[in-house]
């Protein structure tokens, strides 16, 4: 046969065969579930098969149940008026493939109440099709801890909490040979932020000897235990008088001692800088102002001075990347490509916020509970940033901060903070004309610290989300205080 008869017949067959049109594209969605940790990121991907440009289609997502549109894409550009309320400024739409019909939304940060089932849907003037596809949701909570109670004769109470767990998890009392227990009481809350916290109790004897409390993450089949020697501790009950001169012989010694050493500290105070001398007084004797704004209604008090704090970009270093309507800021490998401003920070890598205070009183909360370092705070609106900084209140910062799993103010000198659980969330509090800026555990408003000085210069907010790791990958994140 001549070629240009090879060539005449196969443009007749591809006349003859049906186009893709309607019926002839398929939308093909992740396959497996999308396992997503709670405080993290998700990437929702769709392609279509076979590939086309999907650049003038309408592309959705929803989530079934309940039903909620998630994000809306259509002429060339995101819709979100009709968008749910509980997605806003959390999705973004990734179309970088979009010409080959590949496209992902992106959610940031996860929520508990995003768990469960989604559609992808494609339309254009001569097609429609979806894939539907499953969000596992899921957050490995705190580590246990056991609280001891007496029982009654021979007994012992243990309790075992532990919060922030999703989805509901699986809690197992087990012996030293690994055999079950069976609980006394359990109780597993969803707090308003959907996690779950949970408490359980078992009564043991007291001749027990190790005994532990395992709770299991059901999605990723992870578990978190702690355990105690219920011998060991009842021990001290068995023998009081022991213990009793015991102490006596220690207190003894200790008042001998107490003299000298009371000595030797005093002159140690008194070569620290009159600043630590007010810090430690201020955290030892909370402001009564403070006190009674917490005492009643707690976080309701203090967000009723709540601001809308943004980040400002002209002030990021160019390895810091900023986005969700300028309330989350990262570090990132990639350098960015932006104008060393005399604003920048071009060494340490440090934003500010938009904000700026010169008078009143003033409230913000920062998510920092999936992150191993950062520091937040405050700061003189003028301070230097350019080359290397030193964070302290001499250089016009006053921040908390975590490294190396230890809490700090960084006061001068600095303060190391006790605190027994990793925080989440921080709440900040300026009381400008007071000279205040105190901080906060917002899940349960206990105070953490306070600095006590002088503002005669603007201040504006403070954020370093610490260097690039894989151990910090997460990111500061400003939430809406309610």
């Amino acid at each position: 046969m001549q070629p240009w008869c090879v060539g005449i017949s196969t443009l007749l067959l591809s006349a003859l065969l049906p186009w893709p049109g309607a019926g002839q594209f398929r939308v093909i969605g992740p396959g497996p579930p999308i396992i997503a940790s709670v405080g993290k990121e998700a990437v929702l991907p769709c392609h279509l098969s076979p590939m086309t440009d999907a650049e003038d289609m309408q592309v959705t997502w929803y989530q079934i149940h309940p039903s909620a549109l998630v994000h809306h894409y259509e002429a060339y550009q995101d819709q979100l008026d009709q968008q749910s309320p509980k997605f806003q400024e959390r999705t973004e739409f990734i179309k970088e493939n979009i010409t080959t019909g590949q496209v992902a939304l992106r959610i940031f940060p996860i929520l508990p109440a995003d768990n469960g089932q989604y559609r992808c849907y494609f339309a254009s003037s001569t097609f429609e099709n979806e894939a539907q596809f499953t969000v596992l949701v899921t957050a490995s909570g705190r580590a246990p801890q056991i609280h001891i109670e007496s029982g009654g004769t021979g007994e012992m109470k243990l309790t075992c909490t532990s919060p922030d767990w999703y989805p509901e998890p699986e809690v197992q009392w087990r012996d030293l040979q690994g055999r079950r227990l069976t609980p006394a009481s359990e109780t597993k809350t969803a707090a308003e932020n959907g996690l779950f916290h949970v408490e359980t109790s078992v009564t043991v004897d007291t001749r027990s000897r190790d005994v532990s409390c395992v709770i299991r993450n059901p999605v990723l089949t992870e578990e978190k235990e702690a355990h105690v020697s219920v011998a060991d501790t009842v021990f001290p009950r068995i023998w009081p008088w022991i213990v009793e001169f015991v102490v006596s012989l220690c207190l003894v010694a200790v008042g001998t001692a107490f003299g000298v050493l009371f000595v030797q500290t005093r002159r140690k105070l008194d070569t620290l800088p009159r600043d630590y001398d007010l810090a430690q007084k201020e955290n030892v004797e909370l402001n009564e102002d403070i006190r009674h704004l917490v005492k009643e209604n707690g976080l309701k008090n203090l967000r009723s001075y709540a601001e809308d704090i943004t980040l400002d970009e002209r002030t990021a270093h160019p390895h810091l990347e900023i986005r969700e309507n300028r309330k989350y800021v990262r570090a990132t490998a990639e350098k960015r490509d932006v104008p060393d401003n005399p604003e920048r920070f071009d060494t340490h890598m440090a934003v500010l916020g938009m904000n700026r205070f010169s008078a009143g009183d003033h409230y913000w909360e920062v998510d920092v509970g999936w992150k191993d370092r950062w520091e937040i705070g405050l700061c003189v609106h003028s301070v230097t940033r350019k080359g290397e900084i030193s964070v302290c209140p001499e250089n016009g910062f006053w921040a908390l901060s975590l490294e190396n799993n230890e809490y700090k103010a960084l006061s001068t000198p600095t303060s190391i903070l006790s605190i027994p659980d990793p925080l989440m969330a921080v709440g900040i509090f300026l009381q400008y004309e007071k000279g205040l800026i105190s901080f906060y555990n917002v899940p349960d408003c206990s105070f953490l610290y306070t600095f006590k000085t002088t503002f005669n210069k603007p201040l504006k907010p403070y954020f370093y989300p610490g260097p690039v790791s894989t151990e910090n990958m997460g990111a500061l994140i400003i939430p809406k205080c309610q």
